[in-house]
């Protein structure tokens, strides 16, 4: 059987998001430890929603996100 996707009662289901967040005007404000400030503050954000960040990067100017969520939030396991 397929593990890539994950069951719950009748559902089969494998939800990607990407997510990408743009610093206003591009201005380049994420540089050294306020980009790693900035990561943190998502994964905190993330594991109080129940999200699962598979990866994130940041640039100068933006960050990139790829968030695995389920379709519905009582699927979420404890």
């Amino acid at each position: 059987m397929d593990n890539r996707y994950n069951r719950h009662n009748r559902r089969k289901y494998n939800l990607k998001v990407p997510i990408v967040l743009v610093t206003k005007y591009r201005k380049q404000l994420l540089k050294d430890s306020i980009a790693d400030d900035v990561k943190q503050k998502i994964f905190d954000i993330a594991n109080a929603y129940g999200y699962e960040i598979i990866a994130i990067e940041t640039d100068k100017d933006h960050i990139h996100c790829l968030l695995y969520t389920s379709p519905s939030p009582r699927d979420v396991e404890e």
